[in-house]
């Protein structure tokens, strides 16, 4: 029995050449892309499963034991966060950074997907002389917080709340911070608008940009703690994620300020000399 190629619905033709498109497309992203995560498999890595996380790392290498403390830290993030991991956790420790980059399609040490389930290590961390348990607790503390909104709701947060958090929780030693911060912001006048998300300390030196920003999210992060409280600003924090549109207003309403006054605040505590 045979066919007549022209007997074939002209629909039907153009789904066969699209299918015949994608099929590579999809093996690239399954395999060296960014949906390596949901591979069934993962040539060129060994697995380690804990109760709470499954550890992806590079077949032959060495597994630093941070990682198989893991559970731990999973624990101790919730107790923080006063909040629960919906989902495992999957980290994916990359064989190069040209390899991150593909995965992730990130830049930085490390990263969290804003599933909440899937954490990425760039092996340029390791040569950073910051500890990795630092930077994972820092991962964590992102992750608890997509797990406990939506994917599309997670890419509306602001850096100011995510970042701060989760540098105050997971690793404020690898960011400037008390007397240091305090003369970059002020005597050296890189005290910068956080709460606006397009804007940037203005003439700061390129190589400690990064560490400048983060330490400022964290140092706002600590002033709403130690005057609202903990539980507080976490369950504005938490609030905010599921409703990413109501930032002042549900900062107003459950903290009894607007975000702006207590920013204005924030900066003549700076100012003053009263940092954390």
């Amino acid at each position: 029995m045979s066919y007549n190629i022209k007997s074939i619905p002209l629909v039907l033709k153009i789904f066969i050449v699209i299918l015949l498109l994608l099929l590579p497309v999809s093996a690239y992203a399954f395999l060296s892309g960014p949906l390596f995560p949901y591979s069934v498999v993962k040539p060129g890595f060994s697995k380690l499963e804990l109760e709470r996380a499954t550890i992806f790392y590079p077949n032959g290498t060495y597994l630093p034991d941070d990682y198989l403390k893991l559970d731990d830290m999973i624990t101790e993030t919730e107790a923080f966060h006063n909040a629960h991991f919906k989902k495992n956790v999957s980290v994916i420790v990359c064989a190069t950074s040209e390899q991150y980059k593909r995965f992730s399609t990130k830049h930085a040490h490390a990263c969290v997907m804003p599933t909440g389930t899937i954490i990425y290590i760039n092996p340029s961390i390791y040569n950073t002389g910051r500890d990795l348990t630092g930077f994972l607790k820092h991962e964590l503390s992102h992750a608890i917080l997509f797990q406990n909104t939506s994917l599309l709701k997670a890419f509306k947060l602001k850096s100011w709340a995510t970042e701060g958090l989760a540098v105050y929780y997971g690793n404020p030693h690898h960011y400037f911070q008390n007397e240091e911060l305090r003369k970059l912001s002020i005597d050296k006048g890189y005290f910068f608008n956080l709460l606006d998300k397009k804007a940037e300390p203005v003439d700061i030196p390129s190589e400690i940009k990064y560490k400048f920003i983060y330490g400022e999210y964290r140092a706002f992060m600590g002033y709403l703690i130690k005057t609202y409280g903990s539980q507080a600003v976490l369950d504005y924090i938490f609030e905010y994620a599921k409703q990413p549109d109501k930032e002042n207003e549900l900062f107003n309403g459950l903290l009894g300020n607007s975000l702006d006054e207590a920013f204005a605040e924030f900066h003549k505590e700076m100012i003053n000399g009263k940092i954390l």
